[in-house]
Order: C-alpha cells, then structure tokens, then sequence
C-alpha cells in the first residue's frame, strides 16, 4: 500500500463549486428540453424511458435488432446531436460559474492535492478544477500547469497544429484523470478511433483574461468532435482507444495501492455497471477507509453493499454543506 490519496469526482462534486453546474438529473432536462427545439422528430420509445439521458444514450448507441438501417443511422445521428447538447450545457455553466471567484475551500483542496501528490479520476466533463488549478499559487508556483496535472497522456493542440509549443515550466503535482473525456479534449468523432491523437485545448485559468486565447486555441480543431464519453450503461466503443484505457488503467493501479479513497458528490447509480465493475475490481487492500462525501446519506449503504471489504465511512454524508465541511477537516483526518 501506499501513502497516496485517491478521489472520485462526480457531478456533486462540481454542483459544490458553482449551484450552476447540473446535476445528472438537470442536465438530462436541459438536454431533452433542447432536443425538443430540434427539427428531427425523436421516437416515442426515447420518451418512453423518462428524462433518462443516460437510457436515452444507451439506446441510441446500441445496434436493436428489431430496427432496419435507415433507424440506426438516426438514432446514431441523435446521438451525436445529444453529445454535442451536452458539451453546450456544461461550456455554457462553466462560463457562469467562473463570474465568481473559485471557493475558497476549492483552492485549499487544490493545495492539499499538489501536496500530498494525490490521485484524482473525475467523471465529470467540466474543466473548473483545471482552470482554478492554474490559477491558485502553489509552492512559488503561479498556478499548476496543465501538463504536470494530465501527465503526457494529450497532445497540445498549439503545439501538433501549427505552433512552436510554449515552454513551460513542468512540476510534481497531484495527477488528474477525465475518465469520461472532457469539454476541451477533441477527436475525429469516428466510432472507432484506435490509435488516434487525442487532442487537448489548454484551460484559460478561473475567470475571463484569456478568454481570447482559449477560444484561438479551441478553433484549432475546428475539424474535431469534443471527446464526451456519454452516461451510456455499455461504453466499450467509447474505450477503444488505447489512451483511453490508459488513463482507466492507471486511475485503477492508483485505487488498488490507495491508503485512503474519497468520493465525492458520485452516487454510484445502479445503471453505471462500468464504475461498479472498476471501483469492485479495483478496492484497495481490506480495511482502507473510504470516505463518502454526498449530499444524499443513503449513498453510503450504497457503497458499503459495493466495496464491502473496505471500512465506508459516511461522516460527511447527508448535509448540504458537505464538501466544504470536508475539506475544512481533510488535512487533518488520520491515515487509517
């Protein structure tokens, strides 16, 4: 075992940051209710499943056997029209959340993450930790640099189109892993793209003054799709690319050498077999602490019935302050 935090991310996790970044739940409304505006009639059997954007996704990006071509054909264009409502929604939050300065408590965690050298795997497809991070002085350090957070896993996409690549200043810090892709990463959009360079579009830091250069940096790849791995129950297209994996790959050796694991704001939903299958195969040694932080307290039994050879503390469960709460606490919780 090691001496190494490691942190799950979920959508409650951002939802603490900024009350405009949606939930699961919102953004499938949010998306629904643009698709609506669409002039592409969607199937009765899409609203049949609910406001499930999730069910909605899954059904879309799965060959039914009772369709002819010319159905799958549309339900593949639907699909690509729901990723693209999704990067639009989180863009659009992520533009309102930063016209106020960061929490506090999320550049003190940010901090404590560069000190300790933790391990974070975020689910969500924001990019609001990236930009408080090189905003927040670290160190001496005038905010960590994209490149020592994401490791060498993404190519610039200044540097691969067109430019010299800026130099910068590379620095130990905590490693950050987008398991599910990201508002700024970009690909051909290709339902299979083995071996393709995964392109990343650099973060301006929390707030506006280089709005102009992030979005020159993002109409570099004018010809690419942004990398969102949809909340579909069946991603295995989605992780046919090898860098893919290698972000799960290494997000699930640093969660079996873990000495303490944090959850936050994810609620394990029983449709997510992906995760539950990777946080199962992945449990660190018998008896880490795991500690659940949510809004919800019924999340805890959750995990407990998930990962039952962990000890699955729920302290800082079942508030609505709980990620602040933690975080106050946090640099001086135990190591056992």
């Amino acid at each position: 075992m090691t001496d190494k935090d490691v942190f799950i991310l979920g959508a409650g996790f951002s939802k603490a940051i900024n009350d405009a970044m949606p939930t699961m739940d919102e953004l499938s409304t949010e998306v629904i209710a643009r698709l609506k505006k669409s002039p592409f009639p969607i199937q009765d059997t899409l609203y049949q499943l609910g406001s499930n954007i999730e069910l909605w996704m899954t059904y879309l990006s799965q060959l039914q056997p009772w369709l002819k071509d010319e159905h799958h054909l549309r339900n593949k264009a639907l699909a690509t029209e729901i990723r693209g409502h999704i990067n639009d929604v989180i863009s659009e939050r992520t533009t309102l959340s930063m016209e106020v300065p960061a929490p506090e408590w999320l550049n003190s965690l940010l901090k404590e993450w560069h000190s300790k050298r933790a391990t974070i795997a975020t689910l969500n497809y924001d990019t609001l930790v990236e930009r408080a991070a090189r905003k927040v002085s670290l160190d001496g350090h005038e905010g960590i640099i994209a490149e020592s957070m994401h490791r060498p896993y993404f190519s610039d996409l200044l540097a691969r189109r067109g430019e010299a690549q800026l130099g910068e200043e590379r620095i130990a810090t905590f490693s950050y892993f987008n398991l599910h892709g990201s508002t700024n990463l970009f690909y051909s959009g290709r339902d299979s793209f083995y071996g393709e360079t995964i392109f990343r579009s650099k973060a301006a830091p929390w707030g506006t003054e280089y709005a102009g250069y992030e979005s020159y940096s993002q109409g570099m790849a004018g010809d690419k799709e942004v990398l969102i791995i949809p909340p579909v129950t069946d991603k295995l297209t989605y992780f046919n690319n090898e860098t893919v994996r290698r972000l799960w790959q290494e997000a699930s050796q640093a969660l079996l050498c873990a000495k303490r694991v944090f959850i936050i704001g994810y609620s394990l939903p029983m449709s997510d077999l992906g995760m539950q299958f990777f946080l199962q195969y992945s449990q660190p040694d018998e008896g880490t602490p795991l500690y659940v932080i949510d809004r919800n307290n019924d999340v805890v039994s959750r995990y407990k019935e998930i990962m039952p050879n962990l000890r699955v503390k729920g302290k800082f469960a079942g508030t609505p302050d709980v990620v602040s709460d933690f975080v106050n606490v946090y640099p001086t919780l135990p190591n056992f």
